[in-house]
C-alpha cells in the first residue's frame, strides 16, 4: 500500500491508502480542512479536541442527512417502479380492452350486413306480395 502524507488540522499525517482509494481519501483531508476553517473563529477559544467534535458532529449530521436522502430516493425509485409497472398493466387492460372493442365493432358491421339482406329480401317479398295481390284483384275485377 503506498502512503501519503497529507495535512488534516494543520497536523502533518502519514497515511497508508489503496491505489483506487487516493482520490477519495484527498477530497476526504480537503473536507475536513474546510470544516476545521470554518471553526477558525474558535481558535484560541477553544480546545482542538472540541472543535474536532464540532466538525465530527457536523459531519455526522451531514451523512446521516445524505442517508435519509439517499433512503427518501429509494424509496422514490421504488414508487416510480410500481406506478410505471401499474402504467404498463393499464396499457396491457387498454389494448385487450381496444382489441375487444374492434371485434365487437367488426360483429356489428357484420349484423348490420345481415339486417340490411333481410330487409332487402323483406323489401323483395313485399314487392313481390304486392305484386300477387295486383294480380289476384285485377283476376276477380275481370
Amino acid at each position: 500500500m503506498p502512503d501519503l502524507e497529507v495535512n488534516v488540522f494543520n497536523q502533518i499525517i502519514k497515511l497508508s491508502y489503496q491505489e483506487n482509494e487516493k482520490e477519495r481519501l484527498i477530497n476526504a483531508v480537503e473536507i475536513l480542512n474546510q470544516n476545521w476553517k470554518k471553526f477558525s473563529h474558535l481558535h484560541g477559544k477553544a480546545s482542538d479536541i472540541k472543535i474536532i467534535t464540532l466538525i465530527s458532529l457536523e459531519l455526522q449530521d451531514s451523512i446521516a442527512n445524505s442517508q435519509l436522502l439517499k433512503d427518501n430516493m429509494n424509496t422514490k425509485d421504488l414508487k416510480i417502479e410500481s406506478l410505471q409497472k401499474e402504467i404498463e398493466n393499464k396499457n396491457m387492460e387498454s389494448n385487450k380492452n381496444l382489441s375487444t372493442l374492434q371485434k365487437f365493432e367488426l360483429e356489428l358491421i357484420a349484423k348490420n350486413d345481415e339486417i340490411l339482406k333481410t330487409k332487402n329480401l323483406l323489401d323483395e317479398i313485399y314487392d313481390e306480395l304486392v305484386e300477387i295481390k295486383n294480380n289476384i284483384l285485377n283476376k276477380n275485377h275481370e
